[in-house]
C-alpha cells in the first residue's frame, strides 16, 4: 500500500478513465480501472466523492474490475435538489450497473453508500453478488430517530446552514463551528480559533502557490485534503434531505436488511453515545443486534478508528474485503452462483 502522504486528491490513477454515465438527464460522473477480475462497485459516503477511494484503489484494482462513481449532488454529477433520497439514488445505481458495468456485482459503500449497497442488495438481488456495507448509518441517520442524534444532526445542520449558504463556500466558518463532545460536558469541544485560522491560511497560500492541485495541502493528511474538496462541492441539499426524511422517504430498514439474501459484510466503526449528544458514530450496540437479528448471510468486523475507514485504514480496509470474498470463492454460495467456481478474472 502507498505511502498516504504521496498520494495527490487530484488527478486519476494510473490505469483508470473518468467517464460519463447518463439516466434521465442526470449525468453520473465516474472512474473506471482496468478489467482484472469481478466486477467491484464503491459507493461512495455523502460529502464524499469517486476520490475518496484513491488509497484504495491501486490495491483493489489488482483483483478486481473498480468503479466508483460521483452519486447525483457530488463531484462532477448532476445536482438535482429537492431529488435526492435512498431509492432514487438507488435506482441511478441499479441502471449504472445493468448499462455499465453489466454484470452480477459486488457493491461496497460508506456509511450513506452503505445503505445504498443494502438497498442495491435488497431491490435489484439479480444483480449483486455480496455486499460489503462500511459503518453504514441505516437506523441512526434514518428520519424521525436522527432528530434525536443531535451530534449527527448539528453536522448536517452546520452544512446546510453555512456551506449552502449562497457565494463562496465558507469552509472555514463551517470548521470553526465543528466540535466534538467531552465525557460529561454538554458543550462542545472546537477547534481552537488560531488552529483554524492557520489551516485556512496555508489552504490559501497553496492555492495561490499550487493553483494546479489546490487541494494538496502540505502537511495535511489524505481525508482532510480530501473532505477540503468534498464539502467545498457537493450540494448541501442533499445533506437538507437528509435532516427533512427526504432522503429516507418510503425506505423502511428493518424490511430493507430482511430482503438481503445474498452474503454481507459489515464493517463496523465502535461507536458510542453521549447523554447529550447521542450517537458518536454510526452504529450503536442496539443497532448492530437488530442487524445481526435481520440479515441471514452476514459477517461483521469491529474497527477501532474514524468512520471513513477506506480514507483513514486503507490496508486494513483492502484486507477485510479481500478476505471476505476469499471466504467466498472457498465455497460460499450466493443465490445460484457458486463462488468456489469464480475465477478472479470471469463470474
Amino acid at each position: 500500500m502507498a505511502k498516504t502522504a504521496h498520494i495527490k486528491v487530484d488527478g486519476i490513477p494510473d490505469g483508470f478513465q473518468e467517464l460519463n454515465f447518463v439516466i434521465n438527464d442526470v449525468v453520473l460522473n465516474y472512474v473506471v480501472g482496468p478489467d482484472n477480475g469481478l466486477p467491484l462497485l464503491l459507493i461512495p459516503g455523502q460529502m464524499e466523492s469517486w476520490q475518496g477511494y484513491k488509497l484504495v484503489l491501486p490495491e483493489l484494482s489488482k483483483k478486481f474490475h473498480v468503479f466508483v462513481p460521483d452519486l447525483r449532488g457530488h463531484g462532477k454529477s448532476t445536482w438535482t435538489p429537492g431529488h435526492y433520497s435512498y431509492n432514487i439514488c438507488g435506482n441511478d445505481l441499479k441502471h449504472f450497473i445493468r448499462e455499465v458495468i453489466r454484470k452480477t456485482t459486488l457493491v461496497a459503500g460508506l456509511s450513506s453508500g452503505g445503505v445504498l449497497a443494502i438497498w442495491l442488495a435488497a431491490n435489484a438481488p439479480e444483480d449483486v453478488l455480496a455486499v460489503i456495507a462500511e459503518d453504514p448509518p441505516i437506523f441512526s441517520s434514518i428520519w424521525p430517530r436522527i432528530q434525536d442524534e443531535k451530534l449527527m444532526a448539528r453536522n448536517f445542520e452546520l452544512a446546510v446552514n453555512i456551506l449552502g449558504k449562497p457565494g463562496n463556500r465558507d469552509l472555514e466558518g463551517y470548521f470553526s463551528e465543528s466540535g466534538i463532545p467531552a465525557e460529561g460536558k454538554s458543550e462542545l469541544l472546537k477547534i481552537p480559533p488560531f488552529i483554524v485560522k492557520m489551516i485556512f491560511f496555508i489552504i490559501r497560500l497553496n492555492r495561490t502557490l499550487r493553483p494546479n492541485n489546490p487541494y494538496d495541502i502540505p502537511f495535511l493528511p489524505f481525508n482532510m485534503r480530501a473532505g477540503i474538496k468534498f464539502l467545498s462541492e457537493y450540494d448541501t441539499d442533499f445533506s437538507r434531505a437528509t435532516l427533512d426524511g427526504d432522503l429516507s422517504k418510503d425506505f423502511l430498514p428493518e424490511e430493507t436488511l430482511k430482503r438481503v439474501g445474498c452474503p454481507m459484510l459489515l464493517l463496523r466503526v465502535k461507536a458510542s453515545r453521549h447523554e447529550t449528544w447521542g450517537i458518536m458514530g454510526a452504529i450503536d450496540d442496539d443497532d448492530l443486534e437488530r442487524i445481526i437479528s435481520l440479515v441471514g448471510d452476514l459477517q461483521y468486523v469491529e474497527i477501532s478508528g474514524a468512520h471513513e475507514v477506506h480514507m483513514t485504514l486503507p490496508q486494513t480496509y483492502t484486507d477485510e474485503i479481500e478476505k471476505f470474498v476469499n471466504d467466498l470463492r472457498a465455497g460460499i454460495n450466493c443465490r445460484t452462483l457458486t463462488w468456489a467456481n469464480l475465477s478472479t478474472n470471469e463470474k
